[in-house]
């Protein structure tokens, strides 16, 4: 069956709106997969002997024991698990990969946030093995803002996921401080 047109430049307009169109769609970036990563065994180390620790010298009269005292109490060691700063890059649509900084309070309560030059606080909460926060949306954006912290077995690395509209994506972030550091470094 041949179709017959009264109008011979409507095939022409059709074509070119279809060709305008296929121009100006905007492409999405191909999907982010990540490989999981296979734990490393821990080395085998042969127990060695313990050094004998030399007897401290007793405290003098009247001289407060952590005068004299030369081991000063330490910090506890153990490191909390979410507070600190940690930074990496998002991946975002449509402005690509973003710088961003993930501040934790030491409380493990509050999120910071500072991306696109701007930062943004919002109450944290702990849900299993991550800790999330909710965000208001910004100007112009029809949905919240929501960052999960889910941090790895070694203290350092973490799996950061953002999702708002049109946005799910999930980096790799480091810790570049902890909250105990920070303020060490402050005094």
């Amino acid at each position: 069956m041949l179709l017959i047109c009264s109008d011979p430049m409507k095939p022409i307009r059709l074509f070119t709106v279809v060709a305008i169109l296929w121009i100006t769609a905007h492409w999405l970036p191909a999907p982010i997969q990540e490989v999981p990563e296979s734990p490393t065994p821990a080395p085998t180390v042969a127990p060695t002997a313990k050094p004998k620790s030399k007897p401290l010298p007793k405290p003098k009269a009247g001289a407060s024991a952590s005068a004299t005292n030369p081991v000063r109490e330490q910090p506890s060691s153990k490191q909390s698990r979410f507070a600190g700063t940690w930074e990496g890059m998002m991946p975002t649509f449509p402005a690509g990969n973003q710088a961003t900084d993930l501040v934790v309070d030491s409380t493990e309560t509050t999120m910071t946030v500072t991306w696109f030059g701007k930062t943004s606080s919002a109450k944290a909460q702990l849900t299993g093995d991550t800790l999330q926060a909710t965000f208001p949306p910004p100007p112009f954006q029809p949905q919240r803002h929501t960052w999960s912290l889910t941090p790895q077995p070694d203290g350092r690395t973490a799996r950061v996921r953002f999702q708002c509209f049109l946005n799910d994506f999930t980096a790799v972030f480091h810790r570049i401080a902890s909250e105990s550091n920070a303020a060490k470094t402050a005094r």
